[in-house]
């Protein structure tokens, strides 16, 4: 298992209670547009996402916009 199935593994674990949720790309984007690399995310980081955005029933992983903007642009490739 390489760093970012670990780090998955721990999203998984923080949030897993039988829902679906956010995929491993997903959160790779919302870990760039926060400006982190994936070895400096810790449990109290992911247990600030948006749960709604967690559960794929928002677009928004964050509370600030320009870092919610960024995120999209991850997404797109950019």
């Amino acid at each position: 298992m390489d760093a970012l199935d670990n780090l998955y593994a721990s999203f998984a674990r923080v949030y897993g209670d039988g829902k679906p949720i956010r995929g491993l790309l997903e959160l790779v984007a919302a870990i760039h547009a926060a400006g982190l690399d994936p070895e400096n995310v810790t449990e109290d980081w992911l247990k600030a996402l948006n749960d709604d955005w967690v559960y794929g029933e928002s677009l928004m992983p964050f509370q600030d916009a320009s870092a919610n903007r960024l995120y999209q642009r991850f997404l797109k490739g950019g």
